[in-house]
């Protein structure tokens, strides 16, 4: 069993959630609007006052902008970075002279790996042999157990605690075709293990001893909200990095590792 240490607090202001029922790509796509516009109009001040007004200085100017209005929509401080990566990378991309084709494989190679993070506002994080071994430490010792892991990624929960566990049956659930396919196949031959295509919103979870999840800050109200309505007593929903505000867990396992992270667990 790895050492409990009391939870500490730490501090969200650099996750700072959005307004609520807007979804941040709308948010983006209306800052960098903005930006453009502001930019358009400097740049007719400074054709009409005959001012200089090069392209890579409007290209700068609509970078700070748009992260300048992003900062000030409240978006998460990694929706900064690609808001000021987003015009740069277009016009390389653009000097590049690019198929078409390649826009569109590159497209479509995106929904089929995020899908529908940009309403989720989950990333697909992938957990590591280390969170699944502290997970396992974690599990009653008793035969039977059937598990779950909401947003599963590639499947690697799922298909290691299968084999650590072959008494016990582990599903996973992931929304994103591409990830849930490769989870799929990984689990293939194993009888103990499935992973399903679907959103786990949807699903129920009375049916578990042990729900698993490594989403980001924005859904935890929410899904603490679905464990208590479905969860049977006696259940255990387990949470990597990212805690319940307001909720405070049964136990706090700080992981061995370098960024000193965490598993959340509370007892239903």
């Amino acid at each position: 069993m790895l050492p409990l240490v009391p939870q500490r607090h730490r501090p969200i202001e650099y996750m700072r959630l959005m307004p609520k029922r807007v979804p941040p790509i709308a948010l983006a796509v209306f800052a960098h609007l903005l930006a453009l516009g502001l930019c358009g109009f400097v740049g007719w001040l400074a054709h009409t006052w005959q001012l200089p007004f090069s392209f890579g200085a409007a290209l700068f100017l609509e970078t700070v902008l748009v992260v300048v209005i992003s900062n000030r929509l409240r978006m998460p401080v990694w929706w900064l970075f690609i808001q000021a990566l987003f015009m740069p990378v277009v016009v390389l991309t653009q000097s590049l002279h690019l198929a078409a084709g390649w826009y569109l494989a590159g497209f479509i190679s995106l929904v089929l790996f995020y899908w529908s993070t940009f309403t989720t506002q989950v990333p697909l994080y992938l957990s590591r042999r280390q969170v699944w071994r502290a997970v396992a430490m974690q599990l009653p010792n008793r035969s039977g157990l059937r598990c779950i892991d909401l947003g599963s990624g590639l499947g690697g929960w799922v298909n290691y605690l299968a084999r650590l566990r072959r008494d016990c049956h582990f599903k996973g659930i992931e929304s994103a075709p591409l990830p849930s396919l490769i989870g799929k196949l990984r689990t293939l031959f194993q009888s103990n293990a499935a992973i399903a295509w679907g959103d786990f919103w949807h699903h129920d979870l009375s049916a578990y001893d042990v729900v698993f999840a490594y989403l980001s800050p924005v859904p935890m109200p929410d899904l603490w909200k679905k464990a208590q309505r479905e969860m049977r007593p006696g259940s255990v929903l387990i949470s990597y990095r990212f805690s319940i505000p307001g909720v405070a867990p049964s136990a706090v396992i700080e992981l061995q590792d370098l960024g000193r992270t965490q598993l959340y667990l509370w007892r239903l």
